[in-house]
């Protein structure tokens, strides 16, 4: 039944002309775009943000939690004192404590070194989609702070951008197995160009967090 719907589409879209070959694309390009752009970049955008944010907060009270132990530590060298010595322990314990917090909201997170990958295998897994270039682009620290830059602690953006050519159907199935993975990443840029019927050129950037600047191989 699906089959025969399908297949009495295109014949209509074959008796079209030109013109409306071209307004018809223009159609499924804009349909596409606002899909791309309301179903899945804006409402993941608003949850993945908080959830940056939160992480942001930590490595940025981790930072905090180090500078302040290495500064009672220095004064405790000085002038040796027993409640400093107690100050410090209870500093490092709660560094732990939001360390191990960090490291929790972290987790699901997919690793950068291993993010190229997984979003080519899975656009192989779509059928007319063809893989133009996927490439990592540079990291960004997150905490601009010039001390948390000297402190070496750190939370870093890692974006992905990838280009491919295909179909409208395939570009969206593609969105909708990116967004069923067990993995999570933001979602940044989603760019659709129509080339000749029926494919279109896309560019899609994501990024994920990671706690070093290094892509680390996982």
């Amino acid at each position: 039944m699906i089959r025969e719907s399908w297949l009495k589409i295109l014949h209509r879209i074959d008796q079209m002309n030109l013109r409306e070959r071209i307004l018809l694309l223009i159609t499924l390009a804009a349909v596409i775009y606002y899909l791309g752009q309301n179903l899945f970049l804006a409402p993941m955008s608003r949850s993945l943000t908080a959830r940056e944010n939160a992480i942001t907060a930590s490595a940025a009270h981790v930072r905090a939690l180090g500078q302040a132990a290495r500064k009672l530590a220095q004064a405790t060298s000085a002038h040796p004192n027993q409640n400093m010595r107690r100050e410090i322990a209870r500093i490092r314990l709660k560094t732990r404590a939001v360390d191990q917090a960090l490291e929790r909201k972290t987790t699901g997170l997919v690793n950068p070194s291993a993010m190229p990958s997984l979003l080519e295998a899975v656009l192989a897994e779509q059928h007319g989609l063809v893989l133009l270039r996927a490439e990592n682009l540079p990291p960004r620290a997150l905490l601009q702070d010039p001390r948390a830059i000297r402190s070496g602690i750190n939370l870093f953006s890692h974006p992905l951008k990838i280009e491919f050519t295909g179909s409208f159907a395939s570009t969206f199935n593609y969105l909708l197995a990116l967004n069923r993975l067990p993995w999570h990443f933001y979602w940044d840029r989603f760019d659709l160009k129509v080339l000749h019927y029926p494919d279109n050129r896309t560019i899609l950037i994501v990024h994920t967090l990671s706690l070093n600047r290094a892509l680390l191989r996982s």
